[in-house]
């Protein structure tokens, strides 16, 4: 909805006049009318959508406005621009917003964090990844201690690093090691472990996962740039992973492994709630970061298609045959949404 509501906003600065701004898919339970614009709220919860005069493929429609100044076929180019790439900025936005949040709780940063390092001024050294019944598990070693030391006999990390608890662990191998961690509540334990094979490749290990840093709370403009900071990150990170997702589909690899749809999606959302309000939100504004790259992809029935008619329609300075927009549209839209029952198939049988 976030989306929609920024082609709705961008379509009202443009003076396009919106029919229809619905919350679900049909049939229709209830809305209002208000000026121009229907309000309305669907039964099928999965999306939304805004209908703006003079954006369909329709050739009776754009028959009927072809003198509407306010229709979007009518509008300016640049303005039928700003109208398309206004659902995806409104979701990258949404995800600088939750980060931003998220970035002004309480986190661990590592000192070795290349913009956020100077907010570390104590350093130490964090459990923030456990494997699952690996012997660190097993001990009762949970994400959030604080490791006080780790020794093997005579052989003490000084804990000036995260790498320091994994040479000591390579150096040990074969001997118990003892850690002691403090506990966010302030209490103390210890435990010792043996490291096994089978949790990495060809090397034992006591699956741990230590970050050396510091729990900060960063001020809300510190918060902000560190939140577009993110976006970017997980905006590039995405179209990397879709360059991957092409390249496995071209030589072979296992595509589906790599791509989840609604009920796979609901799952990981489950997953991630239960572990926290910080971890949900972060979640969430990777969900709207996926949104806006996979809607700027250049396949027709998505607004990045749409922007490619556009572009050509003002590079050719001729309108595009609209039976070949429909066309095209209609191809995309069976692409799509065969590709979600495959999707849907495969996150079943997961």
């Amino acid at each position: 909805m976030v989306h929609e509501a920024g082609h709705f906003i961008a379509a009202k600065l443009s003076k396009m006049r919106v029919e229809e701004f619905a919350f679900g898919f049909p049939p229709r339970l209830f809305g209002k009318k208000r000026g121009e614009t229907d309000y309305v709220f669907n039964l099928l919860p999965i999306g939304g959508y805004v209908r703006i005069a003079g954006e369909s493929f329709e050739e009776g429609e754009r028959e009927r406005l072809k003198d509407d100044k306010h229709a979007f076929q009518n509008r300016p180019k640049i303005l039928q621009l700003f109208v398309l790439l206004a659902g995806v900025v409104m979701n990258l936005i949404l995800a600088i917003f939750l980060f931003t949040i998220v970035n002004t709780s309480p986190r661990l940063v590592s000192a070795e964090d290349a913009i956020y390092s100077n907010y570390v001024k104590d350093p130490k050294v964090y459990v923030n990844y456990v494997v699952p019944s690996s012997p660190a598990a097993m001990s009762g070693v949970k994400i959030g201690d604080e490791i006080v030391s780790i020794r093997s006999g005579n052989d003490i990390s000084n804990l000036s690093s995260a790498s320091s608890v994994v040479d000591i662990v390579k150096r040990n191998s074969e001997s118990d090691i003892q850690i002691v961690y403090k506990r966010i509540d302030n209490t103390y334990s210890t435990s010792t472990i043996r490291a096994v094979y089978g949790l990495s490749d060809d090397k034992k290990t006591i699956g741990l996962g230590v970050v050396y840093g510091e729990v900060i709370q960063l001020n809300v403009l510190d918060a902000l740039i560190k939140g577009a900071h993110d976006t970017y990150n997980y905006t590039i990170l995405t179209f990397v992973g879709i360059k991957d997702i092409l390249v496995k589909l071209f030589t072979g690899g296992d595509v589906m492994q790599s791509l989840a749809g609604p009920i796979g999606i609901a799952k990981i959302v489950g997953d991630e709630a239960s572990k926290g309000a910080a971890n949900l939100l972060l979640l969430t504004a990777i969900l709207s970061i996926n949104l806006a790259v996979f809607n700027i992809l250049p396949i027709p029935a998505l607004d990045g298609g749409r922007i490619v008619f556009v572009l050509l329609e003002t590079i050719l300075r001729r309108p595009i045959n609209i039976k070949l927009q429909y066309i095209s549209n209609a191809i995309g839209f069976l692409f799509l949404i065969g590709l979600m029952i495959i999707i849907t198939y495969f996150d079943i049988r997961r």
